[in-house]
């Protein structure tokens, strides 16, 4: 495929519509191609951008409450005039309102409920794979730059108000490359980064509170896995294009390498 072609494909790839095989050929292509590279970086930040602040999904849930409460404006049939009118039903929501009326306050109603009725889990994994896209962007992968645990872990000391679990993968595939700051969630991040062929793997770390985790949890947006569990004290989230599978044995050789000797 020429440049063209990879260009026209690049939303697919973004929408996770492609053959594995196909975006794995663009994939490469992108690797080496810095033209078509910042095409994709261009329409991925417009994508994320259309989804974080532009489009905000109805949840299932109101949206039956919405149907329910305009209902009647919709669905009633004329009777004859001889036949009594039956009681209008009111809606759910605001007594005496229904028709139009409770058409208007429904949706007033839905724009106040909307933020309330995000997911926490869903905005934390948004705000993570902005991060992520963000740090591709600018090319600002790692403010500590290196391959040693030892050099990397004490980087971090004086910087955050914890210290987080560093460990090299090396020996199974997973190269550790370096580590960064990032900001999450009202408070300073660990990012660690590790590679796996031509893939990057950021780790997220940062103090858990509350109740622990009883396991994995893996989504994909926008073309790239996210996985967060616990460990050593920490919420871990990693963030990568590469696949599920890969990225969940990176997660337990990492869960392995810190749990007690």
């Amino acid at each position: 495929m020429n440049h063209d072609d990879i260009q026209t494909r690049l939303s697919a790839l973004i929408d996770d519509e492609l053959p594995q095989d196909e975006a794995a050929l663009i994939r490469t292509h992108l690797n080496d191609c810095e033209t078509c590279r910042e095409a994709y970086a261009s329409l991925l930040a417009m994508s994320t951008w259309i989804q974080r602040d532009a489009v905000t999904p109805v949840p299932p849930g109101l949206a039956a409450q919405l149907a329910a409460s305009i209902g009647p404006a919709h669905t009633s049939v004329p009777l004859p005039r001889t036949t009594p009118r039956p009681e209008p039903k009111r809606g759910w929501f605001w007594p005496g309102v229904t028709g139009l009326g409770g058409l208007l306050a429904g949706a007033a109603l839905m724009f106040v409920l909307l933020p309330l009725w995000q997911p926490q889990q869903d905005t934390l994994t948004q705000a993570l794979l902005s991060g992520h896209i963000r740090a591709l962007q600018v090319d600002h992968l790692s403010d500590v730059i290196s391959t040693d645990q030892h050099t990397v872990k004490p980087w971090f000391a004086g910087k955050l108000d914890f210290s987080p679990p560093v460990h090299d993968l090396v020996a199974d595939g997973f190269p550790l490359a370096g580590g960064r700051l990032d900001y999450l969630q009202q408070r300073p991040v660990a990012v660690l980064n590790y590679r796996y062929r031509l893939h990057v793997i950021e780790v997220y770390a940062w103090p858990a509170s509350g109740k622990p985790a009883t396991g994995v949890t893996l989504q994909t947006r926008q073309g790239y896995q996210i996985l967060g569990w616990q460990q050593e004290g920490m919420n871990m989230w990693a963030v990568s294009d590469l696949n599920g599978t890969d990225l969940q044995r990176f997660a337990g050789l990492l869960q392995k390498a810190g749990a007690p000797g």
